[in-house]
Order: structure tokens, then C-alpha cells, then sequence
């Protein structure tokens, strides 16, 4: 499967925009033709510059240079002056390696990022790897890679120095609101497996399906789990799309294919509003009740099924979504490489765009991202004077529970021993006020219960299914 996905994408990089094309002989003397008549035009135009500053470069300039060297950076400088996020001058190691992470495991520390004010930023920790179990949370911003400041390089320059060989360790510098400074974390990288899905049979035949991404597999993993919901009595769904940041198209359109009725699931158009591509369901009839969970880490793929599911009646709870609603495509060059550029906008079937706006809720229902948080890894033994992310993360669920009201520092200070040994004379545990592997292991416990109780916005699609259900 993964095999065949990375061929697929390779198969859609080479024949990329053939949809406009009359045949792919056509499309490709056409576009050499239109190649070669710009690049006449350039010559004697101002691109006349370009070759201006190439020449005074090498003539001038105090250390040796090679004319590749200074055409590769005008290259990755040219699409960067875009300044769109998602698109990227790619050179063959590169897209090599885009390929290799497109077949759905990848080495690294495993976050989906994007860049806001010049900062690389954390949509979301992919389930179980390094960056979840570090502390990494939605909104943090990594600023530092090994001592190297990034601020302000393009993205996938960023995320190469991040990216790296699995046992190997890179040091990220993380800013975070509420912590002063740059918190510094040593994390190991490791195989990041990008699947994604559990479910779970609550009160009253309400099934509960959480997607944290769309990921290779995803659609298979779907069909068998929906199918394992029905034969346990499932009368309703809950779908959970929150803190998932995307993933595959086609994923998603597959997914869309079994719960959106006929008609339209997406579709997307040129920077001069000429319609594209459309997305499509057949199918008749869903035959159960849904509600859909979004939260503001619900990106991209999950804006697409969230709008498309929204569009054709099914309710939608929680807080107003990412708003990443744009394709991109990638376009070969003659050596290997290519230029990634956005081409087109997503919209739901009833027309509205989800690029910067994002899919409101018909239910908004706010909630603290304290109570996202899973579960507190253990990583060793934390005491005072330990200092990391995911300190900062036990502060924040201590304080939850009401156990601590000092600030949250990222430190373990004497407020957070004092809050750690209340917990622990709470549960029967030696009062040390040292968080060791048996009182991680019953903090967690205690936790999934108050998470549970505290997530209004679950809370809110059970009470608006069990009505649906009723009614149906």
C-alpha cells in the first residue's frame, strides 16, 4: 500500500495539470514551447539582472563560489519570495525524501508543523512519537535546532535540520506562551508510523470514532472499525477530528465516499475562480446519525470532511477550525527537482472557502487544551530542579485537578513537590513528592477519568447524538 502511494504521487508529480491538456504529447511540447518562448522573453528582459548580480558575485566576492551554488539559492529564494508556507523549490535529495515520507513512516521526531510569523509552529504531536512524548504541544514554536537559530528560514529548510537519522538526538529550542524564554529539549528521533484511529462503544448505542490523522491506511482502518461499531450495536457516531493537522487527499475522499450522502465532497479552484477538480460520493444512504467533534488543530483533510459532513446536515461541535484550505502540486524540473506551489483553494459542497476561515461549528463550544492532553509520559524520575517540557505539562493537569495553584514555570519546584505529595497521600502513595513510575502511572489513571468528566465539547455531541437517536 505504501509502495503503491508513493508511485501514485510520483505518477501525479509527472503528469501534473494533464486535466487542462488535450493529450500528454500535447501538454508536453506545449509547455517545453511555453517554456522556451518565456525564457526568451527573460533574456532580454529583466531577468537581464539576474545574470548582472550572478556575474558580480563571482567576480568580486571575497570567497570562491560556483555558478550551481548561486542558481540553486536564487531558486529556493525565488519561491520563498511567495511568501506562502507551502510552497518550495525541492531539489532531488529533497523530494527523494518528501517521497520516502509520503509512503506514510518517516524518521524524526514526529509533529506536524506549519509557519506563522516567521516561526516554525506545532499544529499537533503525531500519537506516540518523540515530539508527544517530550511535551510538545499544539501552538509551540521552535525557534532553535542544535544551537541554530531558524527563525525566518523557509520551512522545509527548517524541518530538514529537525528531520534526522532514528537514534539520533536533536536539541529543539521551544517557545511557548506562558514560559519565559526558550525552553531547550533533547529529544531521540525514532520511525514515525503516521496511523491514527481508535474507537470506543459509549452509553446508549453511541458509537465514538477518534481520526488523528489521514494517514496511509487510514481508509482501510476506517471501514473496519465503523463495521466493528455496527456489530457491537452502534446506533450513532461520534466522529473526533480535533488536534488532527491532515494528511492524504485521497484518504479522506475515501473516508468522505462512506459517511457523506451523494453529491459533492470538495472541490477546488484556480487563483481565477475557474472550478478545477470536484470530489464526489455515490453513496445512498449512511443509515445511522452523526456528530462531528473540531477543534482548532482540526486542519486541512479534517476541514474537508468536517465542511463536506457539515454541508449535508450533520452537526458540527467544538471551536472554530484551523483554516488550512489549499492545494498544492508539485511541477518538475529538468535536473530532478521540483517547485511545490499552491495552484488552488478548497471548498466545501455549499461553496464557502476554508482557507482563513476555517469550518465554524453549528455548536461552539470552547475548551481548555489543558484537557487534550492524554496522558503524562514517564521518562525518568522528576524531582526538584528537573526542568522539561513535560514538567510543564504535569503543572498544568496538577493544576486542573485543583491539586496546585503556583504559577506554571516548566520547573519542578517546591509548589509542584507540595502538589505532587498531596496527590499522593490522595492515592495511597508514599508522600515523597517525587514523581516516580508508580505515581505517573496512577496520575494517568486519575487523569483520563477528569479529562473525561471536563471535555464538554464530548459532552455536548453525546447529549445532540442521544436526541438524533431518539429521533431516528
Amino acid at each position: 500500500m505504501r509502495t503503491q502511494r508513493a508511485l501514485k504521487i510520483l505518477a501525479v508529480v509527472l503528469l501534473i495539470a494533464l486535466l487542462a491538456a488535450g493529450s500528454i504529447l500535447g501538454y508536453a511540447l506545449g509547455y517545453a514551447r511555453g517554456i522556451a518562448s518565456e525564457q526568451a522573453q527573460w533574456r532580454s528582459g529583466d531577468w537581464g539582472k539576474l545574470n548582472q548580480v550572478l556575474y558580480t558575485i563571482e567576480r568580486f566576492f571575497i570567497e570562491e563560489t560556483t555558478r550551481e551554488e548561486l542558481m540553486e539559492g536564487a531558486l529556493y529564494g525565488l519561491v520563498e519570495s511567495l511568501q506562502d508556507p507551502y510552497s518550495a523549490y525541492l531539489s532531488p535529495e529533497e523530494m527523494e525524501n518528501l517521497l520516502i515520507q509520503a509512503g506514510g513512516a518517516y524518521s524524526g521526531i514526529g509533529v506536524e508543523v506549519t509557519m506563522e510569523n516567521n516561526r516554525v509552529t506545532v499544529i499537533a504531536p503525531i500519537a506516540g512519537s518523540p515530539a508527544e512524548k517530550a511535551g510538545l504541544l499544539p501552538g509551540d514554536q521552535i525557534v532553535e535546532v542544535n544551537g541554530k537559530n531558524i527563525e525566518g528560514l523557509p520551512l522545509n529548510d527548517a524541518v530538514k535540520d529537525i528531520r534526522g537519522k532514528e537514534g539520533t538526538e536533536v536539541t529543539l529550542g521551544i517557545v511557548r506562551e506562558g514560559l519565559p524564554g526558550i525552553f531547550r529539549i533533547t529529544l531521540t528521533r525514532a520511525r514515525i508510523e503516521r496511523s491514527s484511529l481508535k474507537t470506543e462503544m459509549l452509553a446508549d448505542g453511541m458509537g465514538y470514532l477518534a481520526l488523528s490523522q489521514f494517514a496511509d491506511n487510514s481508509d482501510a482502518e476506517f471501514t473496519k472499525a465503523i463495521r466493528q461499531l455496527k456489530d457491537q450495536g452502534m446506533k450513532g457516531l461520534i466522529l473526533d477530528l480535533r488536534d488532527n493537522p491532515g494528511g492524504y487527499l485521497d484518504v479522506v475522499v475515501d473516508i468522505a465516499k462512506q459517511i457523506v450522502p451523494r453529491g459533492l465532497i470538495v472541490y477546488t479552484e484556480d487563483r481565477n475562480g475557474n472550478r478545477v477538480e470536484e470530489y464526489r460520493s455515490s453513496l445512498r444512504q449512511r443509515g445511522y446519525p452523526m456528530v462531528v467533534l473540531v477543534n482548532g488543530n482540526s486542519a486541512s483533510a479534517s476541514e474537508i470532511l468536517a465542511g463536506a459532513l457539515q454541508d449535508s446536515g450533520v452537526p458540527v461541535v467544538g471551536s472554530r477550525t484551523y483554516g488550512k484550505g489549499t492545494v498544492q502540486r508539485f511541477y518538475p524540473l529538468d535536473d530532478g527537482s521540483y517547485v511545490k506551489l499552491t495552484m488552488a483553494r478548497f471548498f466545501t459542497p455549499k461553496g464557502r472557502a476554508i482557507q482563513g476561515n476555517g469550518i465554524v461549528p453549528d455548536y461552539v463550544v470552547e475548551m481548555d487544551a489543558v484537557h487534550r492532553i492524554t496522558s503524562l509520559p514517564f521518562l525518568g524520575s522528576l524531582e526538584l530542579g528537573s526542568e522539561a517540557l513535560h514538567v510543564y505539562q504535569l503543572q498544568n493537569m496538577l493544576t486542573a485537578m485543583e491539586y496546585m495553584t503556583a504559577p506554571v514555570t516548566g520547573v519542578y519546584d517546591q509548589p509542584t513537590a507540595d502538589a505532587v505529595a498531596a496527590f499522593q497521600r490522595d492515592n495511597g502513595l508514599p508522600a515523597t513528592g517525587v514523581l516516580d513510575a508508580s505515581s505517573t502511572e496512577v496520575l494517568n489513571k486519575r487523569w483520563a477519568k477528569h479529562a473525561r468528566r471536563a471535555d464538554v465539547q464530548l459532552e455536548k455531541a453525546m447529549e445532540i447524538l442521544a436526541q438524533m437517536i431518539r429521533e431516528n
